[in-house]
């Protein structure tokens, strides 16, 4: 335990209209303030994880709803301290006004992601799990649900774990050698590179997995580009299935991006309709519009080039105008971006000659082999199945991950280079450190805050 001695509060569901709002409780003095607020409840501590019909009153003694509590005895409930529930029927005004007398009873509101975090605290969960909550809340498709489910049951707990207890063991190993200074023999040199090297090819296994799944995790980012009038916004409303965007035939009507989130294949794709690019215009706001429009594109892991053809001598992607207007952008990485040539307007086409065959002709306004362009840009960036890896390490943990990899990089090279056990313990501690922020077996104050910084109220 962590010696918490204040009750927190908050309300853990959506604010607006609903059927249900919760009214979450954790900490000491919990069945005490419950007695203030609740009416013919009785003794919650004597029939614990049970549903119990109650009042609530307000701050003024006034019975606001009819509610349902609910407690959960510490240690075994989700924080590890005494918890509690309070359902009260959903709305603007009632949840608000139970949370009020809650507080007048001597809780206090919760911050951000303070359950969890004190979740985390009482060792009811590992700070990857912990994280796994925020994320699982946040999942904007079923691939982002599965792998923070996933990482929620201990997934990338559980392939942690055992680096960090075989670096602990190499670690006491090179200890023991120098406190009771036994000699540097070849063989405890042998040993040592290769369990690093068995190590070594854990972290990139995991680091692959990051590689290989971003895309499963973070999903997909669908930069819609080309000049003026080439069906940007007609294919951007198309793929939502609504007409998010301005459709006109004046050339230069969107002037700044548009964005919006769909599903393909279970991967979540965040579409960006984009200003038109072209080289004639002198208007201020048209060059602002064409500067975001660059900045988006440097930021895309596709961007689909769409190529009138029913404009005389569209420009073609990418050599000569997409990949000069990315170099201009700050990102040094974005000649890899991917590019898509689509042909447009397929219904519009003058004559059969038009059509290309070898390319990608669509039509936004008939539907025209819209399927087959989500399946190419799935295809292009090697998404081969609806189901994502086993594990998908985020962010945070890909660098404590690359980290670590760095310091067993340092400790191999010690040992290749005769260095003495002290200066390959020292690496290997280094290792651990970097190694142990991702379950929180290491933690920092500042770790925390920018864990917990990322939780809405009440969970």
């Amino acid at each position: 335990m962590t010696g918490v001695t204040d009750l927190i509060a908050a309300v853990a569901t959506p604010a607006g209209s609903g059927a249900v709002s919760i009214i979450r409780l954790s900490g000491p003095g919990l069945l005490t303030a419950l007695d203030q607020v609740l009416i013919g409840a009785g003794d919650l501590a004597k029939r614990p994880r049970s549903l119990v019909l109650a009042k609530a009153k307000d701050l003024s003694g006034e019975i606001v709803d009819e509610v349902l509590a609910v407690f959960f005895p510490g240690p075994y409930s989700f924080t590890g301290e005494d918890c509690a529930e309070i359902q009260c029927h959903a709305g603007l005004v009632t949840p608000n006004l139970v949370l009020e007398a809650v507080l007048g009873a001597g809780a206090r509101m919760a911050n951000p992601g303070e359950f969890t975090q004190r979740a985390f605290l009482n060792g009811r969960l590992s700070l990857d799990q912990a994280e796994a909550v925020a994320e699982l809340v946040a999942a904007q498709s079923r691939s982002e649900a599965i792998l923070a489910r996933r990482q929620l049951s201990g997934a990338l707990k559980e392939r942690i774990d055992p680096i960090v207890r075989q670096l602990t063991a190499l670690a006491a190993t090179l200890t023991a050698i120098l406190d009771f200074e036994e000699p540097w023999e070849e063989t405890d040199k042998a040993r040592l590179t290769s369990d690093l090297t068995r190590l070594q090819k854990d972290l990139d296994y995991l680091l692959t997995l990051r590689r290989e799944g971003r895309i499963f995790r973070e999903g997909l980012k669908i930069v819609i580009a080309g000049p003026p009038n080439a069906g940007k916004s007609s294919l951007f409303n198309a793929l939502l299935g609504l007409d998010r965007a301005l459709v006109s035939p004046r050339p230069g009507t969107t002037r700044d991006y548009l964005e919006a989130a769909v599903s393909w294949a279970g991967l979540r794709v965040e579409l960006i309709d984009t200003a038109g690019l072209w080289a004639e215009s002198t208007d201020e706001l048209d060059q602002l519009g064409q500067d975001r429009t660059r900045e988006r594109m440097s930021e895309a892991d596709l961007i689909l080039w769409l190529k009138d053809l029913t404009a005389p001598n569209p420009p073609s992607a990418p050599s000569n105008v997409l990949q000069g207007d990315l170099k201009e952008a700050d990102n040094p990485a974005d000649a890899d971006i991917p590019v898509l040539e689509v042909h447009t307007k397929a219904d519009l086409a003058q004559s059969p000659a038009a059509l290309e065959p070898q390319a990608l002709t669509i039509s936004a306004k008939t539907g025209l082999r819209l399927d087959q362009l989500k399946r190419e840009v799935l295809t292009i960036l090697g998404v081969k199945a609806e189901r994502p890896p086993e594990l998908v390490p985020n962010y945070r943990h890909q660098k404590a991950l690359e980290e670590t990899a760095v310091f067993l990089n340092e400790a191999a090279k010690a040992l290749a280079d005769g260095a003495p056990p002290d200066i390959v313990n020292l690496e290997i501690t280094e290792a651990l450190t970097h190694l142990g922020q991702i379950t929180g077996r290491v933690m920092t104050e500042d770790l925390l805050t920018e864990v917990f910084s990322h939780f809405c109220l009440g969970k």
